[in-house]
């Protein structure tokens, strides 16, 4: 598992001169989960954004540009944050992986009895683990695909350079979804598919992964950090969702 707070050397970025970008990428807030309308926030989800807010405003962090997908849980979770000055980005490329009709496509083309009860956390997430492997290795083929591998991984590529354009916006302030992120920071670091997983369920609700970038070099800073949740009065907000 990937440290957050591993750094990576600066002298790396020595030999081309010039300013560095950097991108924040937060995971939206805690959804609500086990309910009819996933893509909402909970009142769990509003608190963490908020607190995220406050702390990257107690560091005196500002943005050139800010970036969003177009799921309402990405808007909502900007606009608990407080960060409303600057016009926000619609990057749909960033959307989550429609993991809804993966299961259900899954559990068609492989049906397990008894049922399983999605709206257990555990059960949920095993199965997703074993759909995505499916989805990512060509054994998932059904004709509701919502879209292939293939494409799931070129829309995060092309966002990726969506986000480091134009050159002169030196910090991106980007909210998106746990699958999407950890897609990004495989096509960062050139992770397997399995790792790839890993990572996208061990993801914390506003956790911030940052991303350094100068020209078309692109490199991890830190990954799912929660420094805004760590502390004695947050650590209840902590949350995967």
């Amino acid at each position: 598992m990937l440290d957050a707070r591993v750094k990576v050397p600066q002298a790396a970025w020595q030999d081309n001169g010039g300013d560095m970008g950097e991108i924040y990428l937060v995971r939206h807030g805690q959804a609500s989960f086990g309910t009819d309308d996933y893509d909402r926030l909970s009142a769990v989800g509003v608190e963490q954004a908020r607190r995220l807010g406050n702390w990257f405003r107690m560091r005196g962090l500002t943005f050139d540009r800010v970036v969003v997908g177009s799921l309402l849980r990405h808007r909502q979770t900007l606009e608990a944050t407080g960060y409303t000055g600057l016009e926000p980005e619609i990057l749909p490329g960033l959307n989550e992986y429609h993991f809804h009709a993966l299961l259900e496509c899954h559990l068609e083309q492989c049906p397990v009895e008894p049922p399983l009860d999605l709206k257990d956390a555990r059960v949920f997430y095993r199965q997703l683990r074993l759909t995505l492997g499916a989805w990512a290795d060509g054994t998932l083929r059904h004709p509701r695909l919502p879209e292939s591998w293939s494409d799931f991984e070129s829309r995060i590529r092309a966002s990726l350079r969506a986000m480091v354009d134009p050159p002169d916006a030196q910090r991106v302030l980007a909210i998106s979804s746990g699958g999407a992120i950890s897609a990004l920071v495989r096509e960062v670091l050139g992770l397997t598919v399995e790792q790839m997983i890993t990572m996208n369920l061990q993801m914390v609700n506003t956790g911030i992964t940052r991303l350094m970038f100068k020209g078309d070099k692109v490199r991890l800073q830190s990954w799912n950090a929660q420094p805004h949740l760590e502390r004695p009065d947050a650590e209840h907000l902590i949350s995967y969702t």
